[in-house]
């Protein structure tokens, strides 16, 4: 009897070994990992419930929206061995340092794969790149975007090589997927994708310090040296008389270029700030442009600290409102604290009718503001109204019959003093929307329109006019 009941423990026990072999489980040890990102490496370790015999699992780092592959870090996957009586195991993803002030930032790991083991939990985890930049405090006010040869006429773009956005600028994804079954559309849309697009930052951004940052080491990864053009439209332009912003919408607005200004650091870049900002301000009541300062002065004085950043305020336009009121605005708001101003970008008036504009608002503001000319589709001149009680000066949105105007440029000619750059600051194509549009059948705000940029580009006239 002794003896039966020895062989079936026996038994037993043989049938039970493979089951807890079978039992075994890996996992990672952590759903929460972070590393410096001075530290070369982020070392991940991974652990089994039994160190008997071999084993494997595979890994992976996937795409969190945060951190850029091959730029914040490199992307990996493999398999890790279990030797005999090992327990934990470990694989590196190897992290990219950089001078970006852009806040810590993450990418998603995980294990999968297990053999002989079972996958236990946790298999999915974050890495937390943790960012060791600060803004400079160092700025070169003859040379702050650091080109080389230095500037030598005052003018902090003259020879300046601006970023062509070849994979995401509006014109060029159009181009791109028109070139297979309309080749003949995109090689004329080239005349536009082609040149330095002005990309725009505003209310639909989101997380503004990892937007445009992500944008910045973008441009700098795919084209070192060139200089991002970027423009910002944060304000909501409400009915004329509105008392503009609410407190918690002022403190929102001044919150957002405050991160927006952290996502930029130390890049050296162009800033057309907030594009419509003051062409605006006459609708609004007494309190509403105290309000309008208050934000504007706040956002320029925040703006006015990045290093390498040059940055132009919003004055409107030549054939919009009274000069003087826009003399004051730019001294109210605090233009002396940046480089100067931009006119004209959302109009079309001539190039020569802005440049006397702006002469007269740089005289009148003490001869030491600088300024830049939007071009993009002043080609033809305005579309005046006969109606202008009716419809203001000149139709703005989606005008029909007008053209693109000079190319973006820094190397203007030195007659025109103080003037820095000719710079499509509007992007010619995209559509102004269907509520304005003096074209039937125009597309949402925002989207590239095929067919007004071609008429742009037929009536093109480059000559500063």
């Amino acid at each position: 009897m002794r003896l039966a009941l020895a062989a079936i423990a026996a038994l037993l026990l043989a049938v039970a070994a493979p089951a807890a072999a079978q039992a075994a489980t890996v996992s990672l040890t952590s759903t929460a990992y972070s590393v410096r990102e001075n530290a070369g490496a982020a070392t991940i370790t991974v652990v089994r419930s039994s160190a008997s015999g071999h084993g494997e699992v595979r890994y992976g780092v996937w795409y969190d929206q945060s951190a850029q592959p091959y730029v914040d870090y490199q992307p990996v996957s493999g398999r890790v061995d279990f030797a005999d009586g090992q327990r934990t195991a470990s694989f590196q993803i190897p992290i990219h340092d950089d001078t970006d002030v852009e806040g810590d930032e993450t990418v998603k790991l995980g294990i999968y794969g297990a053999y002989p083991m079972q996958l236990a939990e946790p298999t999915r985890a974050r890495l937390t790149i943790v960012d060791d930049d600060t803004i400079s405090s160092t700025r070169d006010p003859l040379n702050p975007l650091g080109l080389s040869p230095a500037p030598t006429n005052g003018d902090p773009l003259q020879g300046a090589r601006f970023f062509v956005d070849e994979q995401w600028g509006l014109a060029n994804r159009v181009a791109d997927s028109l070139k297979h079954r309309d080749p003949a559309t995109a090689a004329k849309l080239r005349v536009i994708a082609d040149q330095p697009e002005t990309k725009r930052f505003g209310s639909w951004t989101a997380n503004p310090q990892h937007e445009i940052a992500t944008f910045l080491q973008r441009a700098h990864t795919t084209d070192p040296g060139a200089i991002p053009l970027i423009a910002t439209y944060r304000l909501k332009h409400l009915q004329c008389g509105h008392v503009s912003d609410s407190p918690a919408e002022v403190a929102a607005y001044k919150r957002w270029y405050q991160e927006f200004a952290q996502g930029i650091g130390n890049h050296p870049v162009v800033l057309f700030y907030e594009i419509d900002a003051l062409i605006t301000a006459p609708c609004l009541s007494h309190t509403g442009l105290k309000v309008r300062i208050d934000e504007l002065r706040s956002a320029i004085a925040t703006l006015s600290t990045l290093p390498h950043a040059v940055v132009y305020v919003d004055a409107g336009a030549g054939d919009a409102h009274d000069k003087s009121f826009m003399a004051r605005m730019l001294r109210w708001v605090g233009v002396q604290r940046i480089q100067g101003f931009f006119t004209n970008s959302t109009h079309q008036d001539w190039t020569s009718k802005e440049i006397r504009y702006a002469r007269w608002l740089v005289r009148k503001l003490g001869g030491t503001p600088h300024y830049v000319i939007n071009t993009a589709a002043n080609g033809r001149g305005p579309l005046i109204p006969k109606n202008r009680v009716r419809y203001g000066n000149s139709f703005r949105c989606n005008a029909p019959g007008r053209g693109l105007g000079p190319k973006p440029t820094a190397n203007v000619p030195s007659t025109y003093r103080n003037l820095d750059a000719l710079i499509w600051i509007g992007n010619p194509g995209r559509s102004a929307g269907q509520r304005c549009s003096r074209i039937a059948g125009a597309p949402p705000t925002g989207s590239f329109w095929v067919d007004y940029a071609l008429e742009l580009i037929r009536n093109a006239d480059f000559r500063i006019t």
